[in-house]
């Protein structure tokens, strides 16, 4: 919606996030180019679009004739494209800030929450498709129904966007409505304890628009604490039992296509399109993703392999909950890739108790984030030790092939298996394994 044509250079630009709002800006017809420290499905999917992108983050991939510069929140100050931009004196900013910029331009629709904001973004992207309503969208995951990408480029003035609560990114958003899928005890890194999340989402409600809306579920007593001093802008759902039909499982997912549908009904859609849209939907990219061995032969004795995103400890119960709907009868065995040593350690007594569905659990090394320096003393073995004290069976693993050859070699009969983590646990795994869902 920019009237003169820019050139834009996004440093990490194969973040979910980043790499959607990147495309937004060619789609715009403006020159895109960025970097990234390695090589990804997503930065190969930029890249097959036109994008040129560096992989080694040095100064002199930053020059006078840049119009802006946008940088990744896991980018720190110390980054040399980033600091050479700022010594330029060129327009600098965050993916949040930019993200945020957009949100002014449009009438934007945000998800936010600590769990299941890609599923409810994505079930409200194919309603409002589905409507006719031609949305901008913006969102965490890949889609099916999107070509395999995060990013569509609408023609109406309706923006939906996934607003995330990490480093206080969703304060710079200004969306018209919102819809808050709960209010959870994560990124503690950020808000130290559930009540400064409680507190982080009172201030992202104050960027509401007073013509705006805000959604909450009526269920989750933290949401309501939040929105307490917005009362009259607030809509609740979820208050009585919900019969969404769907191809994903799990109580919560049905949970999300009603606030989906919630924020739908109050744009003018018609409960018949939102059925028919959420009941076409198979799930998205690292969302109970179902995903195939690329040798069968080594995994005759398994009945199926998921993929999943989860990396907090409700999210853990929710996908076994989910998975047990589908299966009931067959065994569950994870392999973990813990996400993130602060998290683990903040939340490491949760973490003991979110496993009791599995009947083997099979630990890797917590996965350390470049820029988010380790903080405290208790590691993945320390997980194992005490999931075993607890009666579980379960195992530290130094690397994921590791774990391939005690899945291969099992003696439960037909289980299902569940590789978990929002770090390198999944292209390890997509080395021998390809997408049912994303083919």
């Amino acid at each position: 919606m920019m009237n003169s044509i820019m050139k834009i250079y996004f440093i990490g630009i194969g973040g979910i996030g980043v790499s959607a709002l990147a495309r937004h800006y060619r789609s715009e017809n403006h020159e895109v180019l960025g970097s990234d420290q390695s090589k990804s499905s997503i930065t190969e999917d930029l890249e097959k679009e036109g994008i040129k992108i560096n992989y080694s983050q040095i100064a002199s991939n930053i020059t006078k004739d840049l119009d802006l510069v946008v940088y990744s929140a896991a980018v720190r100050d110390f980054n040399e494209e980033l600091a050479q931009a700022r010594k330029l004196n060129l327009k600098v900013l965050s993916y949040a800030e930019a993200l945020g910029e957009l949100t002014k331009q449009y009438e934007t629709v945000a998800v936010a929450g600590s769990h299941g904001k890609s599923t409810t973004t994505a079930l409200l992207a194919l309603i409002l498709i589905k409507a006719g309503l031609d949305p901008t969208i913006i969102v965490g995951t890949k889609l099916k129904e999107l070509d395999g990408s995060n990013y569509r480029h609408g023609k109406s003035r309706l923006l939906l966007i996934e607003a995330d609560e990490w480093n206080r990114s969703f304060h710079a958003h200004h969306p018209l409505y919102t819809a808050i899928t709960n209010v959870d005890a994560e990124h503690l890194d950020t808000f130290h304890n559930l009540a400064g999340v409680i507190e982080g989402f009172k201030t992202y409600f104050k960027n509401i628009s007073p013509k705006g809306r805000i959604f909450i579920n009526y269920q989750d007593q933290n949401s309501k604490k939040a929105a307490k001093n917005f009362h009259k802008q607030v809509s609740y759902y979820n208050d009585k039992t919900n019969f969404w039909q769907l191809k994903i499982k799990g109580e919560y997912n049905r949970v999300n296509a009603e606030a989906a549908w919630q924020i739908a009904r109050f744009l003018g859609v018609k409960k018949s399109v939102a059925r028919e849209a959420m009941g076409e939907y198979e799930g998205a990219w690292r969302r109970q993703e179902r995903v195939t061995p690329k040798n069968p032969e080594q995994f005759k004795n398994i009945k199926a392999f998921f993929s999943d995103y989860a990396h907090h400890p409700t999210e853990i119960q929710a996908t076994a909950s989910a998975l047990k709907e589908l299966y009931p009868s067959n065994p569950l065995v994870i392999v973990f890739e813990p996400h993130q040593v602060e998290r683990l350690n903040n939340l490491f007594t949760a973490f003991t108790q979110s496993f009791d569905a599995f009947k083997k659990i099979l630990i890797l090394p917590a996965y350390k984030v470049l820029g988010r320096e380790s903080v405290g003393n208790l590691t993945s073995e320390d997980l194992v030790k005490a999931l075993k004290k607890g009666g579980l069976d379960a195992e530290y693993l130094k690397n994921f092939d590791e774990s391939l050859k005690l899945i291969s070699t099992t003696n439960l009969k037909d289980p299902v298996v569940l590789f978990v983590g929002a770090g390198t646990i999944d292209s390890a795994m997509r080395e021998h394994f390809d997408s049912l869902l994303l083919k």
